[in-house]
């Protein structure tokens, strides 16, 4: 189990990295069924992997991550006060096959 925890975390950590996109966000929606919101920023995603799909230009994560709720609510008052958000992703399609996954974002005044 340690083994595979220490693989994982290696891993994860060597996983490229990108601040691909920053912009004002234009869309949020949460999609129940998949358990995923999906965020659209303001001219699309900005070099995205070549999993991204074709069937829409967001960003997304899962909402069974232990801080999904504050990610939420922060590009939730981030949209309504149309604050620039810039997203650090993981480079890949992680929590859904077609949209590259955020890891974590900035919000600037």
């Amino acid at each position: 189990m340690l083994r595979t925890m220490i693989l994982i975390s290696v891993i994860f950590i060597s996983m490229r990295v990108d601040a691909n996109t920053t912009a004002k966000i234009a869309q949020i929606l949460m999609y129940e069924q998949g358990n995923i919101i999906y965020i659209y920023p303001e001219g699309g995603v900005n070099n995205p992997p070549a999993c991204h799909g074709s069937n829409g230009d967001y960003l997304s994560y899962k909402m069974d991550r232990p801080m999904a709720k504050e990610y939420l609510s922060m590009l939730m008052l981030a949209f309504a006060a149309q604050k620039v958000v810039s997203f650090r992703t993981a480079g890949a399609c992680v929590d859904q096959s077609v949209s590259e996954t955020i890891l974590y974002f900035t919000v600037y005044k």
